[in-house]
């Protein structure tokens, strides 16, 4: 089993961030993009403004082909960002976890997704300086 890691958009303030991954939603989808990942994956790591915030448990990896519920925002409403047809999600039920240890670990932001070993990356120079 692998990880990925990805990067949630830095227009968004931390707090609001947060406020996403904490709530109660059932399950969340993540678009990972058009290609199906060559690997079974465990995990979804984000990383937001060069700091890598944790990651959720991936339930299952789907491409829509229409099947998946409109997504609603925080205030419940039918979310104006919509997963598009032909793309792969991660499906991750709750709860999101914090990145582990007292210690901040940095990543750089990119586009699209990574393979990751939060481990081995967390004992990286990269992974000590912010950028």
């Amino acid at each position: 089993m692998s990880d990925i890691i990805k990067t949630w958009p830095a227009f968004m303030p931390r707090r609001k961030v947060m406020a996403i991954f904490q709530s109660k939603f059932a399950l969340f989808y993540f678009t990972l993009g058009k290609g199906k990942p060559g690997r079974a994956i465990e995990h979804l790591w984000f990383t937001h403004r060069g700091e890598i915030l944790g990651r959720f448990a991936v339930r299952e990896i789907v491409c829509n082909v229409g099947q998946l519920p409109k997504l609603r925002s925080l205030e419940d409403r039918e979310s104006e960002w919509q997963i598009k047809r032909d793309r792969w999600v991660a499906i991750c039920p709750s709860p999101f976890a914090r990145t582990p240890g007292a210690e901040t670990v940095y990543h750089d932001s990119f586009r699209g997704f990574r393979y990751f070993d939060f481990h081995a990356y967390s004992q990286t120079m990269e992974a000590r300086i912010a950028i």
